[in-house]
């Protein structure tokens, strides 16, 4: 017998299998769910018609995602609902329990309390380290927990669990369901488990943290495909809105991953950097990071909580964690200066001047991030066209700024969209990082190469504008058409809202066109740079 029969609910087995329309198959006259055949009013034209209870293609990509087979996943809204699925499935009221280790994530105890059932408790040490055999001493003191929830890295105390110490607590508890919970998983040091779940171990993963999704309520739990059958059961019938489920869909494209992991580094970095700062904080008395917040321990946490409320900077305080606990999110730059504030220490620096745009066409999908102000400025380019990544990467070079920049396009039709509409997506991202503009550089560069010749001219003026005096011989220069290099400097100064003027003469095409990128970038690292406080313009306004 599997250990899905074994633990689930003895009162749940006659329960079939919920009754519903299922998917959509294309080409067939949809009369089979009542649902309202017009378009609707609002939202998308498709939120008409229920959605797939499982999401097929949605399913498929997030196994991608954390390593496992379809069949091994779940869809849920967001990790809270893989609780609460859980705890319906296998908790009988007045005589299963679980056991959790405090302090934790509430929604445990609280889900199982709702479905009647006993919450036990071990506890981390008082430096707040998982304590491996005071977990197994409380789930061996009386009958077999059901359900053991271990959260790693821990919320609110950013405890991570080594993952030998999750797999060596599954095998000494073989009539237990050990949920390792890596809400947090992207930003621990330990690798998932979720590609090794079987028999009595399972993980919850979410897209809210790391990928930016949590108004969309996506999650998943990752087991035994007969313990998600149990799952499927208890699951209400289409749980997942349609906008939902395209908005994971969308955000978990090839394209948008090259983003994420920079998003991911930069919150590594900016949680480190924060926490260096907050420990100089006299009121700061202990300090652990993890996942994508801080947890403090401070003096005196209601003068704290006066101070930030004065200041409109909103945290956790998590007093049944430790007296003076508070859990602090990573913010973005500005937010995480605001809060600094509070704690009276003063920013060294001025603010980055940062952008992410995405574009999305019939044709196209591309996001691009900018950052001017990067100190080691990182470079990630694929649009699926090698030389032009190689120009894309001139320019951020040459322009002394960070790029993460993806597209993926119907390169085989042909490499016009896609370039055409990269350039569009860089330059509107670079017209927003500058912002107002104040203090930049504004104007221009020139740069020969070998026997070329080329001259940029820019002006960031907020008027876009372009002109380009030059002819190329050949078709191609590696894989991109030559006839494109004008086309693209009219996409970014259309886009950037800038005038463009390039100038390039010479004999070898390859160094013409490589000439008037590397120009335009050594045009764009004088334009951008900061030289004062002020608009550079006598008018006092571009």
């Amino acid at each position: 017998m599997s250990i899905a029969s074994r633990l689930v609910r003895p009162d749940l087995k006659s329960l079939q299998p919920v009754d519903l329309a299922g998917a959509p198959i294309p080409g067939t006259i949809r009369l089979d769910a009542n649902e309202n055949p017009y378009e609707p009013l609002a939202g998308g034209p498709t939120i008409n018609r229920y959605p797939e209870p499982q999401p097929a293609t949605l399913r498929a990509r997030m196994a991608d995602l954390y390593g496992c087979a379809p069949e091994q996943l779940w869809v849920t809204r967001g990790s809270d609902d893989a609780i609460d699925l859980l705890c319906r499935a296998f908790l009988r009221p007045g005589e299963d329990r679980i056991v959790v280790v405090e302090p934790t994530f509430s929604a445990y105890g609280q889900f199982a309390s709702i479905q009647g059932a006993q919450v036990n408790a071990a506890r981390l040490t008082e430096d707040f380290e998982f304590d491996e055999q005071a977990v197994l001493d409380v789930c061996k003191d009386g009958i077999a927990p059901k359900l053991l929830f271990l959260c790693t890295p821990n919320n609110p105390t950013a405890t991570p669990v080594d993952p030998e110490a999750v797999r060596r607590i599954a095998e000494a508890l073989p009539d237990t369901l050990v949920i390792a919970d890596e809400a947090y998983g992207e930003f621990s040091k330990f690798p998932s488990l979720a590609p090794e779940v079987e028999n009595n171990l399972l993980v919850l993963r979410t897209l809210s943290k790391a990928f930016g999704l949590a108004g969309a309520r996506i999650g998943c739990v990752i087991g035994d495909p007969d313990i998600l059958g149990w799952l499927a059961r208890v699951s209400p019938p289409y749980p997942l809105p349609m906008p939902s489920i395209e908005a994971a869909l969308k955000v978990l494209a090839p394209e948008r991953m090259p983003v994420h992991l920079e998003r991911i580094e930069r919150l590594l970095a900016d949680r480190a950097a924060l926490a260096t700062k907050l420990r100089d904080a006299d009121e700061v008395q202990e300090l652990y990071q993890g996942g994508n917040f801080l947890f403090l321990e401070v003096a005196n946490p209601e003068d704290l909580a006066r101070r930030l409320y004065a200041a409109g900077v909103k945290v956790r305080f998590r007093p049944k964690a430790a007296p003076g606990g508070v859990r602090i999110t990573i913010g973005t730059e500005s937010e995480n200066s605001a809060l600094l504030s509070v704690f009276g220490i003063a920013q060294d620096r001025p603010q980055g001047r940062r952008a992410a745009v995405t574009r999305d066409t019939g044709e196209t999908a591309i996001v691009v991030e900018v950052d001017l102000d990067a100190t080691e400025p990182k470079r990630r380019i694929d649009t699926g066209i090698g030389f032009y990544d190689h120009m894309l990467d001139q320019i951020a070079g040459h322009g002394g700024f960070g790029l993460t920049l993806a597209c993926t396009g119907d390169r085989h039709i042909d490499g016009h969209h896609s370039i055409e509409d990269v350039a569009l997506a860089l330059g509107e991202a670079l017209d927003t990082a500058l912002g107002d503009r104040k203090g930049i550089g504004r104007f221009g560069f020139a740069l020969p190469m070998d026997e070329t010749s080329a001259e940029v001219l820019i002006d960031l003026s907020g008027r876009p504008f372009s002109k380009f005096e030059g002819n190329f011989r050949d078709e191609k220069v590696g894989d991109f058409p030559t006839q494109m290099t004008p086309h693209v400097f009219r996409s970014l100064a259309d886009s950037m809202r800038a005038a463009i003027h390039v100038k390039v003469e010479g004999e070898n095409d390859h160094h013409k066109v490589e000439a008037c990128f590397k120009a335009f970038g050594r045009a764009l690292r004088q334009g951008l740079a900061i030289g004062g406080g002020s608009v550079p313009s006598t008018k006092g306004v571009l």
